[in-house]
């Protein structure tokens, strides 16, 4: 039908040496993630990972602009997989 019915997504964040504000910054990527979409079931569980990278702090956006990357690539995945336009997919959600 292509409508959507769920996500269920894990976000891992690359915090870099140390965990500053990766918390903080995490928390409102998994606030996002349902972007402008209709997910009538939603479950999105977040994971701040400590790399040999230098810390990743705040910058602009605050976690927001990746998860509303990672849901439109979501929906340009499914919209693809069903064979529907992505602009009619978008509509339909």
């Amino acid at each position: 039908t292509g409508k959507l019915a769920f996500l269920d997504a894990q976000v891992f964040s690359d915090a870099g040496c140390s965990l500053d504000l990766s918390g903080p910054i995490l928390d409102r990527a998994l606030f996002h993630m349902d972007n402008s979409y209709k997910f009538p079931v939603l479950r999105v569980q977040g994971r701040a990972c400590k790399t040999n990278l230098p810390s990743n702090t705040a910058f602009r956006g605050f976690g927001g602009p990746q998860a509303l990357l990672a849901s439109e690539c979501i929906v340009d995945h499914l919209a693809g997989a069903l064979g529907i336009a992505r602009d009619q997919f978008r509509r339909q959600n």
